[in-house]
């Protein structure tokens, strides 16, 4: 579609276009035809069936009902015609500069609530996701709630519970719940998008209409960024590619991956089953619980930066239990980091700390990086150990003598 474009020397898509790509991403979005004129655009909504929705279709009008250019609940061919010609004849009078290419004829959609999504770009944080209140009130009225992509699923829902808009989903009155599941999907995709293509420049959805049932685009426009020029994220999209499975000695195998925002739950189970020990040993404290924000620092991570692998264990008919975190934080120069290993108890004498750590290993080459250091009580002599065996050299901290310092150079 995009080639499409740019080879008629265009940067805008038409609706039926920006509709298309919504639908190759699986957004569902309302069946409809382009035309050419009043005659087609009758036999176009017979072929759909009644009844129908007609919308002019010109480059130079980007809000349609500003000159009459939609016309909805049409029940005949034959009015279809007449509502095409007169729409013609109106948009011709109010905006003769305008080109007018054709018309949109689509099956009009049911009573549901409507959402606006929308993609944008910021000079500083590169590319943006919205979600709020939609219709033609939502400029004059607007109530979005604005994320970085890219979003999976927990992230979507905490961007539509920024908006008043979100209470609305509820249903109220005569009007139906919406399905919120389906909604934070569309987020999701849309995201997905933005990621897939940078050259993106604005892509808007307006209305997303949201009934018991599911979400349908019924409106949609985007526009390309000047040939050459690609957004930047500010946020990396999650490195699916970096996940591996690994079996330890007793023959258990877990799935060794980077960590996630879906992982929080997981995250905090985990640290509940750590000894009192462990605790003590990785956090030099005796916290007995990780609080909701220490939870989502840990699982929500910036992957140019960080890195943090979780070893996922799969048990059959219960669920995945992490079972070992390694994490590395990169400093400000990017050259050098500062690691953190744990493993359940029930994993311990497995080598899955060494697989962890030799993850980290791996990844920070990767991006560069030239040495790791990390921080070991004095006292936790397994620990020492463990360093001295993965080629670290170890020294009492100049800060704390109860602290050994392990470095080890990439």
């Amino acid at each position: 579609i995009f080639v499409t474009v740019r080879s008629a020397d265009r940067r805008e898509l038409t609706e039926e276009e920006a509709l298309s790509v919504l639908a190759a991403y699986d957004i569902p979005t309302v069946p409809g035809r382009a035309v050419a004129g009043p005659e087609e655009a009758g036999d176009a909504a017979a072929m759909l069936g009644f009844p129908v929705v007609l919308k002019i279709l010109s480059p130079d009008i980007p809000r349609k009902t500003e000159v009459g250019g939609v016309a909805l609940g049409l029940t005949g061919a034959a009015e279809v015609r007449a509502s095409a010609e007169a729409m013609a004849t109106r948009v011709a009078t109010l905006r003769p500069d305008a080109r007018l290419t054709g018309f949109l004829v689509q099956r009009q959609a049911g009573r549901a609530q409507e959402l606006r999504l929308r993609l944008g770009d910021d000079a500083m944080f590169g590319p943006w996701i919205s979600f709020g209140r939609g219709s033609t009130a939502a400029d004059i009225d607007p109530d979005d709630g604005i994320d970085l992509p890219p979003l999976n699923l927990p992230l979507a829902h905490a961007l539509i519970r920024q908006t008043r808009t979100a209470r609305l989903l509820d249903g109220w009155r005569d009007h139906q719940p919406a399905n919120v599941p389906a909604i934070a999907d569309a987020l999701v995709r849309l995201s997905q998008i933005a990621v897939d293509f940078p050259e993106i420049e604005s892509l808007r959805i307006n209305p997303l209409i949201a009934d018991v049932d599911g979400v349908l685009a019924l409106d949609a426009s985007l526009q390309l960024r000047p040939a050459g020029e690609n957004a930047l994220l500010a946020i990396p999209p999650y490195p699916a590619e970096l996940a591996r499975s690994w079996r330890g000695r007793d023959g258990r195998s877990v799935l060794v991956r980077p960590i996630r925002p879906e992982d929080a739950a997981a995250h905090a189970e985990a640290f509940r089953r750590l000894t009192l020990e462990d605790v003590r040993y990785r956090f030099f404290s005796a916290m007995t619980e990780l609080g909701a924000a220490q939870i989502a620092r840990m699982t929500q991570i910036d992957y140019d930066r960080e890195m943090a692998f979780v070893a996922v264990e799969h048990i059959e008919g219960a669920t995945d239990l992490t079972v070992g975190t390694a994490r590395l934080i990169r400093d400000p120069g990017g050259g050098s980091g500062e690691f953190a290993v744990i493993v359940d108890p029930t994993w311990k004498g497995q080598g899955l700390a060494r697989h962890l750590m030799e993850r980290l290993f791996e990844w920070g080459r990767s991006v560069g990086m030239t040495e790791i250091v990390g921080q070991v009580l004095a006292e936790n002599r397994p620990m020492l150990a463990f360093m001295r065996a993965l080629g670290f050299t170890l020294r009492v901290s100049a800060e704390d003598a109860d602290v050994m310092e392990a470095r080890k150079a990439l």
